[in-house]
C-alpha cells in the first residue's frame, strides 16, 4: 500500500549544517533501485498501473489490495461490483469519476478488462514534503506598493491540519475537513500543516515576534483539509477527498505540500483530481518534491499538467548566524527535477524553500525553521492570493502565464526541468495582474551562467570579482553535471545503488586561496540526490578575485573521469533585470505560395508584452534557414503583428525555417518568455 506524506523537512535550527531533508517514510534513498522501480504510469496500456502490476504479479488471486479505480466512460462502484463481485468500498469521488476500495488481485485483473475503466492503481502513500524570503522575492514590496494582503481570497491547505491556537492563525475561523479522524474542529497532530499555513496566510499578529514571521497573504481566508496523519502520511484516496472538499467550499487556491515518492506521468488519479480542480476554477499549487537532483524525480501530484509545481530555492539576505540564513540564490540540491514520465517540463517556478521560519504547532507563539519544497509551495500560494486580490477575474491559466512570464530566468534559457521558468518575482506578478506594463522587477544578486568541461584528472577554474561594497551579498553557485546515472552496486540482475557519471567535485576559494565552500557529492553534506549537482555558497570575506574550481573525483568509482557541466553563479552586486515593459514572441504562423520558378513563404509574427497584450511599433528581426538563407525584419502594427516574406525558394527544397533573433524598439526583448522561437513552412 502506498502512502502520501509530508515532503520531508529539515529542522535547520537543530543542526549546525544545511543538509538534505529527512527522508519521507517509505521512501528509498535517492539513487537506489527501490526509488526507481515504483513508477506511477501504465506503460503497457493494460489499465493497471505499472507499480500495482508488479505487486499483484507475485500475489495470490485472493490477496487483498487497497486500490483507486477511475473511469474514462460510464462507471461507478456499483457497476464495478456487478462486474467482479462484492468488495469493500472506501469512498467515491466527486472531483473525478472513480472510487477507492479493497479488492482481491483477481478482482483487479477482471475489472481492468471492463469497458470504461481508465486505470486501476494502488491507493498509494503520500507524505509531507520568512522574513528575509518575503523581502528577497518581492512580497513585502508588493503589499506596500499595491495595498494587497489577500483579503477576499479563500485558500485551502491540504496537509496535516492546522493548529488554530497559534498566534498566526487564531484570528480567523478555519473551516475544516478531516479525512483521517473525522473531527470537525481544526487541529494538527503533526505540525507540518501549521508551518505551511502560516507561510502562506499567517496574519502577523500576536507577540513581539509575530510581525517578523507574517505570512505572504495575511488577509486571506484559511480553509484546511487534514489528509495526512500524525506521522505525516496519508493515502491517495484521502488526499483526493480533501481536494473534493476544498472545491466544494469555493476556494480560489489549493496548496498541497505533499507528494508520492514514485515519479509519475501525471495520469494517476491524484494528478487527475488536481487537473479537475483547476478546470473548476481553483489555482492548485503543489510541491515538486524533495527527491533530489536526478532527472525524472517529480512524483504525484507534482506531475499534474495543470498544477503549478514548485521547486525550492535559497533566499539571500538573512543575516549570518540567523536560523534562516541561506547564502542564496541557488536551487536547493534536494529539490526534485523533471521531466515527468511522459516527458513534460516540471517544475514550473522556484520559490524560497531553504531555512524558512514559521509557526510551530502545539505552541501559541513558537516558531521553527524547516527546509523543503513544502515551504516553497505555500509561499507561491500566498503570492497567488495577492495577485487574485489585485485582479479577481484572472483564470488559473491567466495566473500561470503571468507567473511564468514575470519569473526571473535562471539555468538554461527558458523553462527547464531544474528550476522551471525561474525565480518567483512576487512584485512583478502582482504588477502584471493589475495590468501594469511598466514596472521594475525585484532586484536579486547578479547572475551569470557559464558552461565548461574538465579533462580527465584535470582542473577547470572560473574567476570573478567582489567589490568591498558587496561583501554583504552571499555567493551562491551550482555546478550541474552533464551525464547519466551509473549503477555502482548491482544486485540480483538489477541495481541497488547508483551515482551520477561523471562524478565531479567543486570548491570556492577567496582571494587568499582559502576554501570557503566545498562540494563532494555524493560524499558531502548537501547532496540531495544522485550527485548531479554540486552546491557552493558562502559570504565573501574580503574584496578581490574569487575562484570556483571543478575537478573529477579520483575515487575508486570515478577514477578521475572528467566531463562537461554548467555553472550558475549568484553574487554581488545586486542587479535587477532590464526594466519592464518587456516583449516576447507571442506567435508565429507561416503560409506558402507557389510561382513559376519555385515558391515563397510569408511568416506572420505576433509580439506580446508581459501581460500578453499586443505590442505595436516593435521591430522584429530574424533569419531564414533550410531551403532559403538570409535575414528579414518587420515592424508591428496596432494589432502587434507584422509579416516577413522569403525570397524565391527552389522547387527542389521542401521546407524553410524562420527564427526570430531580436525585437527592438522602446521595450526590452525577453527571449526566455517566447511562446515560439521559430516556425517551419513547407512547400505548397
Amino acid at each position: 500500500m502506498r502512502h502520501f506524506a509530508v515532503l520531508g523537512c529539515l529542522t535547520a535550527v537543530a543542526l549546525s549544517i544545511q543538509a538534505a531533508p529527512l527522508p519521507d517514510s517509505n521512501r528509498a534513498a535517492p539513487g537506489t533501485e527501490a526509488a526507481r522501480s515504483a513508477r506511477l504510469v501504465d506503460r503497457d496500456g493494460d489499465r493497471i498501473s505499472d507499480d500495482l502490476q508488479a505487486r499483484i504479479a507475485a500475489a495470490r488471486p485472493g490477496d487483498l489490495v487497497r486500490v483507486v479505480v477511475t473511469f474514462s466512460g460510464p462507471g461507478t462502484a456499483a457497476t464495478a461490483r456487478q462486474a467482479v463481485g462484492a468488495f469493500t468500498l472506501d469512498r467515491e469521488f466527486r472531483i473525478i469519476r472513480g472510487f477507492s476500495a479493497t479488492m482481491t488481485t483477481a478482482q483487479i485483473r477482471a475489472l481492468a478488462q471492463q469497458p470504461g475503466v481508465r486505470r486501476i492503481e494502488e491507493d498509494f502513500t503520500v507524505s509531507t514534503k520568512l522574513n528575509a524570503a518575503r523581502a528577497d522575492f518581492g512580497t513585502d514590496a508588493t503589499r506596500t506598493s499595491f495595498g494587497v494582503d489577500g483579503a477576499g481570497i479563500k485558500g485551502c491547505i491540504v496537509d496535516t491540519g492546522v493548529d488554530s491556537n497559534h498566534e498566526q492563525l487564531d484570528a480567523r475561523p478555519i473551516p475544516f475537513f478531516d479525512a483521517i479522524n473525522g473531527r470537525t474542529s481544526a487541529y494538527d497532530d503533526h505540525g507540518h500543516g501549521t508551518h505551511v499555513a502560516s507561510i502562506a496566510f499567517g496574519d502577523g499578529t500576536g507577540g513581539s515576534g509575530a510581525a517578523t514571521y507574517k505570512g505572504v497573504a495575511p488577509g486571506a481566508a484559511i480553509y484546511a483539509a487534514k489528509v495526512l496523519d500524525q506521522s505525516g502520511s496519508g493515502l491517495e484516496s484521502q488526499v483526493i477527498a480533501g481536494i473534493d472538499w476544498c472545491v466544494s467550499q469555493g476556494v480560489r487556491i489549493i496548496s498541497m505540500s505533499l507528494g508520492s515518492s514514485a515519479p509519475s506521468d501525471g495520469q494517476d488519479s491524484l494528478s487527475q483530481a488536481v487537473d479537475a480542480a483547476v478546470s473548476s476554477g481553483a489555482v492548485v499549487v503543489v510541491a515538486a518534491g524533495n527527491s533530489g537532483d536526478e532527472p525524472g524525480t517529480v512524483g504525484s501530484p507534482g506531475a499534474a499538467a495543470q498544477a503549478i509545481t514548485v521547486a525550492a530555492c535559497a533566499e539571500w539576505s538573512a543575516p549570518a548566524g540567523a536560523p534562516n540564513h541561506s547564502d542564496g540564490i541557488y536551487v536547493t540540491p534536494f529539490s526534485s527535477r523533471g521531466p515527468t514520465l511522459d516527458n513534460r517540463v516540471k517544475p514550473d517556478i522556484c520559490a524560497p524553500g531553504l531555512t524558512i521560519t514559521a509557526a510551530k504547532a502545539g505552541t501559541v507563539s513558537g516558531y521553527v525553521t524547516y527546509s523543503g519544497t513544502s515551504m516553497a509551495t505555500p509561499f507561491v500560494s500566498g503570492i497567488v492570493a495577492l495577485a487574485l486580490q489585485a485582479n479577481p477575474i484572472l483564470s488559473p491559466a491567466d495566473l500561470r502565464q503571468k507567473l511564468e512570464v514575470t519569473a526571473q530566468d535562471r539555468g538554461p534559457a527558458g523553462k527547464d526541468n531544474d528550476i522551471g521558468a525561474g525565480l518567483l518575482d512576487g512584485y512583478a506578478l502582482v504588477a502584471s495582474a493589475k495590468g501594469g506594463t511598466s514596472y521594475q522587477p525585484t532586484v536579486f544578486p547578479t547572475y551569470r551562467r557559464v558552461t565548461g568541461s574538465v579533462a580527465n584528472h584535470g582542473q577547470w577554474s572560473y574567476t570573478f570579482s567582489i567589490a568591498q561594497a558587496d561583501l554583504g551579498v552571499p555567493i551562491g553557485a551550482t555546478v550541474t553535471i552533464n551525464g547519466q546515472a551509473k549503477c555502482i552496486l548491482p544486485l540480483l540482475g538489477g541495481c541497488f545503488a547508483a551515482q551520477w557519471d561523471p562524478d565531479l567535485d567543486a570548491r570556492l576559494l577567496d582571494p587568499n586561496g582559502v576554501v570557503l565552500s566545498e562540494s563532494l557529492c555524493m560524499a558531502g553534506v548537501e547532496c540531495g540526490g544522485i550527485g548531479r549537482q554540486e552546491t557552493l555558497h558562502a559570504l565573501p570575506t574580503v574584496a578581490g578575485t574569487y575562484t570556483i574550481q571543478v575537478s573529477p573525483s579520483e575515487d575508486s568509482v570515478n577514477l578521475g573521469k572528467g566531463g562537461s557541466f554548467a555553472l550558475d553563479l549568484s553574487s554581488g552586486p545586486r542587479a535587477g533585470i532590464a526594466s519592464l515593459p518587456v516583449v516576447h514572441v507571442g506567435g508565429l504562423s507561416a503560409s506558402s505560395t507557389g510561382n513559376k520558378t519555385g515558391w515563397t513563404t510569408t511568416v506572420t509574427v505576433t509580439v506580446h508584452d508581459a501581460s500578453h497584450n499586443p505590442v505595436p511599433n516593435a521591430t522584429v528581426s530574424g533569419t531564414w534557414s533550410g531551403g532559403y538563407s538570409g535575414s528579414s525584419a518587420c515592424t508591428t502594427g496596432a494589432g502587434g503583428q507584422c509579416m516577413v516574406t522569403s525570397g524565391t525558394i527552389s522547387k527542389r527544397k521542401n521546407s524553410v525555417t524562420f527564427a526570430v533573433t531580436n525585437i527592438t524598439g522602446t521595450l526590452t526583448y525577453q527571449a526566455s518568455s517566447n511562446d515560439m522561437t521559430s516556425v517551419t513552412a513547407t512547400k505548397p
